[in-house]
């Protein structure tokens, strides 16, 4: 039976088959997204990325605020068939590490920059689901007690300094001007005295992030992807540098930071591999 990864973002849905790889909008009900889910995954093994708290359990997304309307439902019970369902970042990982930046990698931890912050890992060849499918919260770890407030509602998460509408805080309070994060990664490139400033910041509050994993884990393969990675490459350099400075010497020593390989589509890459555990 042939195979389909999707990747449910809050913007677009992508897709891959092993062969191609294609998106289109995200629908805006739950009802348009199930029935884009059969049509594209007619007669195919499916798996499912999506931003969110997962529930593997129950096969279902507890928390996503990019997608509420898919909150709650049971997604294997609407789609009438069996299908793995994972974390976004948790795919990508995966991907990256069969097919991109961490192949031959034993321990690789995955870091998505976009509207928020996400984060998988791969150990021994196997993604991290944790207890219930929502481990590797990366984006939810306080590095600034009562510092600023989440999306998630809790008060100093990485992903409030570390994902886009960080950097448009950063550079609100740096610049005093309200500019969406694209212009501000506009004037980063062009070496804007502060937009320079905040883009140390925000790597700064990146590294402390991968130090705190490299402390956990131990990878040898830190992978970061996303849009803000995409348009602003230097990042995997910097955050490497200040790993080697700061982490301990031993897990800091032997850990690379690089750019993940697979780009938008690394999440439905990996969902795609995923799909070998569909019966």
């Amino acid at each position: 039976m042939e195979r389909l990864g999707i990747d449910i973002g809050g913007t677009f849905t992508k897709f891959y088959d092993g062969k191609k790889k294609w998106k289109v909008k995200t629908p805006r009900s739950l009802k348009e997204l199930i029935e884009l889910i059969k049509r594209e995954g007619k007669g195919k093994r499916i798996s499912l990325a999506v931003a969110g708290l997962i529930d593997q359990r129950e096969k279902t997304v507890k928390q996503s605020p990019n997608l509420p309307f898919i909150e709650g439902a049971r997604l294997e019970e609407l789609i009438g068939r069996e299908i793995v369902i994972v974390n976004d970042a948790t795919a990508a990982c995966y991907g990256e590490y069969r097919l991109g930046a961490a192949r031959g990698s034993s321990t690789c931890v995955c870091l998505t920059l976009g509207t928020g912050l996400g984060g998988g890992a791969v150990i021994g060849g196997a993604p991290l689901m944790g207890a219930t499918g929502c481990s590797m919260e990366v984006g939810h770890i306080t590095v600034e007690p009562r510092g600023w407030r989440c999306h998630c509602g809790r008060e100093g998460c990485l992903e409030s300094y570390v994902s886009s509408y960080g950097l448009e805080r950063l550079y609100l309070i740096e610049g005093d001007k309200c500019l969406p994060s694209y212009k501000v990664i506009e004037l980063i490139k062009k070496r804007e005295e502060k937009a320079l400033i905040v883009f140390k910041k925000f790597t700064e509050y990146l590294a402390l992030g991968v130090i705190n994993l490299v402390h956990i884990f131990n990878p040898d393969t830190v992978v970061l992807c996303g849009g803000i990675v995409k348009e602003i490459p230097e990042i995997s350099r910097l955050v490497e540098k200040e790993v080697k400075e700061k982490a301990l010497k031993l897990p800091g020593s032997c850990v690379k930071v690089k750019r993940g390989e697979l780009e938008e589509f690394s999440g439905a890459i990996g969902a795609y591999l995923l799909t070998e555990k569909v019966k």
